[in-house]
């Protein structure tokens, strides 16, 4: 589980990942500043998601 959050929050932080969002948001109908809008709290929380969560140790980097 905690491999798999870490894969999403590592795609959230990417700005295509972000603008794939915005367009699939937008193809479903939602309006462009309410997509864009949405994106940027997105990213945000994945930036304090990132700020928050402490470093690996170096053995647990190692073991994967």
């Amino acid at each position: 589980m905690k491999k798999l959050a870490a894969y999403l929050f590592a795609r959230l932080k990417e700005p295509s990942t972000l603008a794939g969002l915005s367009v699939l948001a937008t193809v479903a109908g939602l309006p462009p500043g309410t997509v864009d809008a949405a994106a940027q709290v997105v990213g945000g929380v994945a930036a304090l998601a990132a700020i928050l969560k402490p470093d690996a140790k170096p053995a647990e980097a190692a073991n994967g």
